[in-house]
């Protein structure tokens, strides 16, 4: 088996195997497009091909190709295979989806690896045993620990400050400068200078407590987990959160794009209820670019927003949103990523660029960064 060095090639000149054995369900394919959004491709992992008849069939990465087209990533990490027999083209295909081994569930729990990784981000489920207390002594262990979570002396003041979160989470109509409730924004409450380290919530394990400032520019269904109990990222010791992004586009009915923006405000006037600094999203079509003003009052002076490359007029109206609604010719408008045009444009009016690390790391090519 004969075979050359990693090379990357357009998703466009390679060839599905028609009768891929192998399936993902939706959840695992979020998860995989997570993943690589990112770590960007392991090449340690490169997309296995054999060459037959002048086309590159996949072998090993039929998934993976999956998530790079909804990445609308154009060429991935390959390696070419010459010469395969059937069978060998066979066994590649199996053995790269065959798990060979059994996880020490003990060694994961006892070890260190819970605070390296988020069990449930990667997809691995840890089976949980239903131990009933062998002696009185254990019974009594538990009882005092009920104790505890009950309200004594002993309590964590993470505790307390989970207590207090839940307090403030209430089903409530917050003050609106609009026709449609879209709550206001605090002022006194909006974000200052970005504090680091800077992260996508869910990119790392949440059990890390040194993210100073979080962001969600990341697929809507993590926002949905946030609407149901946001108590998750308040707990996770962050000082300052971008209002979570709900994708709405020129396509987006009205109505529903109405909702979205509700939904981001509502949970971001919650997040500054408890203390939090919250940056104002502005990363919406321009069907919604009115409506996405909603609730935001005058003299609000704390913005981020996505930069794309090769869309650069996006930034362009959403930089003369931030001065209306600052009154500031200079706004603190923070730009996530886009690239070597974006990152030109923040220097020379005054703004923050800030790197996106997962495309940047996504896009290495032979040692050199290759913008997407």
């Amino acid at each position: 088996m004969e075979e050359i060095e990693i090379v990357y090639r357009k998703i466009s000149d390679l060839t599905l195997l028609d009768d891929n054995p192998r399936k993902i369900s939706k959840r695992d394919l979020e998860r995989l497009v997570d993943s690589i959004r990112i770590n960007g491709f392991w090449k340690h992992r490169p997309i296995a091909l054999s060459e037959r008849e002048g086309k590159l069939y996949v072998l090993a990465g039929h998934q993976r190709i999956k998530a790079a087209k909804k990445l609308k990533i154009s060429e991935v990490p390959t390696i070419l295979y010459h010469n395969l027999t059937e069978e060998q083209e066979a066994d590649i295909v199996l053995r790269d989806n065959i798990n060979n081994g059994e996880w020490d569930f003990e060694k994961l729990q006892l070890g260190d690896w819970s605070n390296k990784a988020d069990f449930s981000f990667i997809g691995l489920d840890i089976p949980v045993e239903d131990k009933q207390p062998e002696d009185e002594e254990v019974a009594d262990e538990e009882q005092e620990d009920n104790e505890k979570e009950e309200g004594s002396e002993d309590d964590p003041i993470a505790d307390e400050k989970e207590d207090f979160y839940r307090s403030m989470l209430n089903d409530c109509l917050y003050e609106s400068n609009n026709e449609f409730d879209i709550p206001n924004l605090l002022l006194e409450e909006q974000a200052g200078k970005l504090l680091l380290p800077f992260a996508p919530w869910g990119a790392d394990s949440r059990l890390r407590k040194d993210v100073a400032t979080y962001h969600f520019y990341v697929d809507d269904y993590r926002f949905e987990a946030i609407w149901k109990d946001p108590i998750k990222v308040l707990t996770s010791g962050v000082k300052a959160l971008v209002e979570p992004n709900l994708s709405v586009y020129d396509t987006t009915p009205i109505a529903y794009g109405l909702q979205q923006i509700y939904k981001k405000r509502w949970i971001s006037r919650y997040f500054q209820e408890c203390g939090i600094k919250v940056y104002a999203d502005l990363n919406v079509s321009v069907k919604f670019k009115e409506y996405n003003k909603l609730g935001l009052p005058k003299g609000y002076n704390a913005f981020f927003t996505r930069g794309y490359a090769g869309r650069l007029e996006y930034l362009k109206g959403e930089l003369e949103v931030a001065k209306e609604i600052s009154g500031l010719q200079i706004p603190n408008l923070l730009v996530y990523g886009g690239g070597d045009e974006i990152r030109k444009f923040c220097i020379d009016n005054s703004l923050v660029y800030v790197q996106d690390f997962i495309n940047d790391k996504s896009s290495k090519k032979d040692g050199k960064n290759k913008r997407k």
